[in-house]
């Protein structure tokens, strides 16, 4: 009678789908927030990279624009950059020819649950030649 009564339990395959729902669920957590988190740290890599690019062309062209870090802030709009995110430099001089470089670094954090977080600094670079730099 308990060879039978064992027998049958075994084909019982009631409450198993929620099993393993309960089983694979922090997994798929895991899944959704880590595509989520990396699709936000791409966006603002996007827009350093073209707050970059933006700055080294006004720089090219206008190498003593006082405003030129404002601008750059400005054009990573979703991005909350600082000056001291920013690094404007001329390393082979101001002659006509020269490249200048604009360099910017952020911080991103990412955060997934059941997984921890982590701290990844983001940076782009633009470099373009001096046009028509005078002093």
């Amino acid at each position: 009678m308990t060879w039978t009564r064992f027998r049958n339990s075994l084909k019982s395959e009631k409450g198993s789908n929620a099993v393993e729902f309960a089983l694979l669920l922090p997994v798929l957590v895991m899944l959704i927030f880590g595509i989520f988190e990396f699709g936000l740290a791409y966006n603002n890599y996007l827009a350093i990279t073209h707050a970059a690019r933006e700055g080294a062309r006004i720089a090219s062209v206008d190498l003593n624009n006082p405003d030129l870090e404002s601008i750059i802030i400005e054009r990573a709009y979703p991005v909350p950059l600082t000056e001291d995110n920013i690094d404007i430099s001329t390393p082979e001089g101001t002659d006509i020819g020269d490249p200048v470089w604009v360099v910017i670094t952020y911080p991103v954090s990412i955060n997934i649950p059941l997984a921890g977080s982590w701290n990844i600094p983001l940076t782009s670079r633009a470099i373009m030649r001096l046009e028509n730099y005078e002093e």
